[in-house]
């Protein structure tokens, strides 16, 4: 109880700690969103000022143009009266006649000119204006709000602890999985060829689809429920060393040598999301919107997908795979014939090592009953595990698998098993019954 109030009090402060930090980043934001304003009305404003300079510049050039026009028909008007003076005092009739012809014809052509300006736009007033955009108007004119404030009250997410309860519940559960393996068979129901030779990972979708990854080179091979190969999708990323369903139409992958999680649309065969990890990944599992992915630095780190939200998982496991149920973790220990249960505090539940029954467990996945399921590649058998660690059960021989078992995966909503082997290139779909 002391150190529940004193997980709540610290939890509080904490929240009055990121209420007050909020100001200065919502301050930060209203400062940026106002800068942004700022710059684009600048632009807006350098622009429309360009634009006037132009328009007028435009409309003074063909106005100069037409004042030109009209100095040289001045000039050339006040050259005819010089001329029709110099007529009357020197020249004789014939010239008189002649000159005065020609002066006539000069000036019904530029009368028939002057006429035709009047008449037509030469003579027009330019005006220039400015009309200011609408929203502008609006922005200005009415009572409007830079934002709204919002004071959401999230749910806690905080976790007390309740000692007794965890206990009564793992007796229960472990109880329940002893029977349950006691009874568990395996009814095969698809032989799936998958031209597949260094298997790293596999998983089956909601749709009874199956998704099996080739890592070098790697790509994934997407199988239908009766067995028939759909597709490959390449060049997502290289040595891709996991896949996990992540819904009808999305699986997720992780790279050997990359530090990002891709989330890949199967039907458009391209990524659409991607997570940076900090470091490559040696494996993954996903559940309900939460990824959990052990790195090759031994960290187990949590993604929140819908948050964007990262967690470190206290452990003391490295795992080389992992899976989850009801915020259990299944790992096969790295470079160890062993299997382990443990919580997200470190807190080791139990602990597997039968190297007679199991060697060089590589894939990992649980059932419904928190039964863990151990792929043996040198053993050449799939093995499960009760809830307890106390009891185990060969559940396919070599005999069964005819190659070594790499990758395994159960699915709860059909009680589903898929093996995929990693030297005959052939998976295995099997009904996994328990009564």
């Amino acid at each position: 109880m002391k150190g529940n109030v004193a997980l709540i009090l610290e939890d509080r402060r904490m929240n009055m700690y990121s209420i007050s930090a909020s100001i200065e980043r919502i301050e930060f934001e209203i400062s940026v969103t106002r800068q942004q304003l700022n710059h684009h009305l600048d632009k807006l404003q350098d622009h429309l000022v360009a634009e006037l300079t132009k328009a007028v510049e435009n409309s003074t050039k063909h106005i100069q143009n037409f004042i030109m026009a009209l100095i040289k028909k001045q000039r050339d008007i006040e050259e005819w009266i010089e001329d029709v003076e110099s007529i009357k005092k020197h020249a004789t009739d014939k010239q008189t006649f002649l000159g005065m012809t020609n002066l006539e014809t000069k000036l019904n052509k530029t009368s028939n000119d002057l006429q035709s300006w009047i008449d037509g736009n030469h003579l027009s007033q330019t005006v220039v204006s400015f009309h200011l955009n609408t929203l502008l108007h609006n922005i200005i004119n009415e009572r409007t709000k830079f934002g709204k404030v919002v004071v959401n009250a999230m749910p806690s997410k905080l976790s007390l602890k309740r000692r007794m309860l965890d206990q009564a519940q793992m007796i229960k559960v472990n109880a329940k999985s002893t029977s349950s393996l006691e009874h568990m068979k395996l009814e095969l129901k698809t032989k799936m060829n998958t031209n597949a030779f260094n298997v790293s990972g596999c998983c089956i979708s909601a749709n009874e689809n199956s998704v099996v990854v080739k890592y070098d080179p790697s790509y994934l091979i997407l199988i239908a429920a009766d067995g028939k190969t759909e597709n490959n999708i390449i060049s997502i990323m290289q040595t891709i060393i996991d896949v996990t369903c992540v819904d009808n139409e999305t699986v997720a992958v992780i790279s050997y040598t990359k530090k990002n999680i891709y989330l890949v649309d199967i039907k458009s065969r391209k990524t659409i999301k991607s997570i940076h990890t900090i470091d490559p990944a040696v494996c993954s599992t996903y559940t309900e919107g939460t990824f959990i992915v052990c790195l090759e630095n031994g960290q187990i780190k949590e993604f929140r997908l819908e948050e964007n939200k990262t967690n470190n998982i206290s452990s003391t496991v490295v795992s080389r795979s992992i899976t989850e149920l009801n915020n259990t973790l299944y790992s096969v220990k790295k470079d160890k014939n062993t299997s382990v249960c443990h919580k997200r505090n470190g807190d080791i539940l139990w602990t597997f090592t039968d190297e007679e029954i199991l060697q060089k467990p590589r894939g990992i996945t649980v059932d419904e009953h928190g039964n863990a399921i151990d792929a043996g590649v040198e053993s050449n058998n799939v093995i499960a595990i009760s809830s307890d660690g106390t009891k185990h059960k060969i559940l396919l021989s070599k005999t069964d698998l005819c190659g070594s078992p790499w990758a395994v995966s159960f699915n709860n909503k059909f009680e589903y098993l898929l093996v995929s082997n990693d030297k005959d290139s052939h998976a295995f779909l099997y009904s996994v019954n328990y009564s």
